[in-house]
């Protein structure tokens, strides 16, 4: 069994052999989307942080090529060492340029890349700043400074501004006239297709990286032939914008700015990942060996409130992936005899991760069982779990999981009175009755009082990183 699920594995013959969250929909839309495209175009993939962008957009750069679409990908994260987001761009299509270039055109390719390259490097270039000349003049003694002198000075710097500014804008514009060259002779010219320039992670960078790559992309690089395909998490985004130029920017306002479209990746079908999270993980071989009366239903009982736990605390995948990585080491550090009570498990291992403030204060003994149901019932689909037989069961494991056995008398009574009470409906009855009848199986059973054993389950498991 593993404790870590595997990357998934993307094969440059069947890119999404392996997709795990029936994400190929959206790859085929977006490749049709981009194929159409007759304009100079800035995309952005929009999904939370941790819900499977970076997997998508490496099967989806895959298949662009697959269908002979020049593409670049670039983790901006990664590149966020650099000084200057122009020259990770530029650095980043220098080094991938020849391999995606036909035969016959590489000898053009060279050419223009040579030239792009030149007239970015001319870009970088900085002459002694009008702020250092500035700060120079006011180094002298101003008393032997006289004021036509200074006149001079002033005209000198506003001539020299203007001359910056003059030919820095010739050269951009020489620069995106090389780049749209260079994007034009990449693929084939009998079967002309745009380059695309994938950017991930964007989210993840320094706010002022993420927004010099933003600004780049849209000023230099936004040229005929070049579709820009940010991935990142938009409301991530906004935060880095808001960092930089103050709580009262319009953060949707600005992003218009650089964005032209937005594709939101959908997220995926209920359970989905879970399941295939338990294959990843071994958990199907491992629980086929609990063949014991009180354990052959634990795989079940796992993967449903697994499954019903990320769907109530909406958790990402990566958050998804974290539980299971517990549930793997918990299992590893307990004996095949010992019952792992998956149904209570794994709802301290959801908290633990989701609400670690309120898992906290209940081992702590700040909060009780009643208050973590009353937190479950606050959500609709908490109390659409609590109806069911594993949340009745789960509510049983919450109520009883402090107590001894002598005190399940005690609990019952309260249910009891419920059972008795003539305002109580015949539905509320019926529930009363089988908690219950819960409670006093896992009396007999072993399930009373199981929260410290558990907790320990879980607390050495917390204490591996990887």
């Amino acid at each position: 069994m593993k404790i870590k699920r595997s990357e998934v594995e993307v094969l440059e013959d069947n890119p999404f052999k392996n997709d795990e969250l029936g994400r190929q929909e959206s790859s085929n839309v977006l490749t049709q989307f981009v194929k159409s495209s007759t304009e100079p175009l800035v995309l952005c993939i929009d999904a939370p942080w941790g819900q499977g962008k970076t997997t998508f957009l490496r099967m989806w750069e895959q298949q662009l090529k697959n269908e002979n679409i020049p593409t670049i990908y670039f983790n901006a994260w990664e590149n966020d060492f650099t000084d200057d987001a122009l020259i990770s761009l530029l650095g980043e299509i220098s080094s991938s340029i020849e391999s995606i270039s036909k035969a016959e055109q590489k000898d053009k390719v060279k050419e223009y890349l040579d030239k792009t390259k030149k007239l970015g490097v001319s870009l970088l270039k900085r002459s002694v700043p009008v702020a250092a000349k500035i700060a120079t003049a006011g180094a002298l003694d101003l008393d032997k400074v006289t004021e036509q002198a200074l006149a001079s000075f002033a005209e000198s710097v506003a001539k020299e501004q203007l001359d910056r500014y003059e030919q820095s804008k010739a050269t951009i514009v020489s620069f995106r006239t090389a780049l749209a060259d260079l994007a034009s002779n990449i693929s084939s010219q009998t079967d002309k297709k745009p380059l695309v320039f994938i950017i991930d992670e964007l989210d993840r960078c320094r706010p002022n990286f993420s927004i010099e790559i933003l600004e780049k992309a849209k000023h230099f690089f936004s040229v005929e032939n070049i579709i820009f395909v940010l991935g990142a998490d938009k409301d991530q985004l906004g935060h880095s914008i808001k960092s930089v130029y103050g709580d009262g920017i319009d953060v949707h306002g600005y992003l218009r700015r650089f964005i032209d479209v937005d594709y939101v990746l959908p997220t995926p079908n209920k359970g989905l990942y879970a399941k295939a999270l338990f294959n990843k993980h071994g958990f199907n071989e491992y629980f086929k060996t609990k063949t014991g009366s009180e354990t052959k239903y634990e795989r079940e009982q796992a993967l449903v409130m697994f499954t019903e736990l990320f769907e109530i605390y909406n958790l990402s995948l990566r958050e998804q992936g974290h539980c299971c990585s517990l549930l793997s080491i918990s299992i590893k550090t307990s004996t095949n005899e010992e019952s792992l009570y998956p149904l209570f498990l794994c709802f301290l291992i959801v908290l633990k991760i989701k609400k670690p403030i309120e898992y906290k204060n209940f081992i702590n003994e700040r909060l009780t069982p009643e208050d973590l149901l009353t937190l479950l019932k606050s959500n609709e689909l908490g109390v659409n779990l609590l109806s069911t037989n594993y949340g009745m069961s789960l509510e049983a494991y919450l109520i009883c999981c402090k107590s001894f056995s002598h005190d399940t008398h005690e609990i019952n009574a309260k249910y009891e009175l419920i059972k008795t009470d003539l305002d109580s409906s015949a539905e509320e009855k019926k529930r009363a009755g089988d908690l219950i009848k819960r409670i006093d199986y896992f009396e007999w059973n072993g399930g009373v009082g199981i929260l410290r054993e558990t907790i320990s389950k879980i607390e050495i498991a917390s204490r591996f990183s990887g």
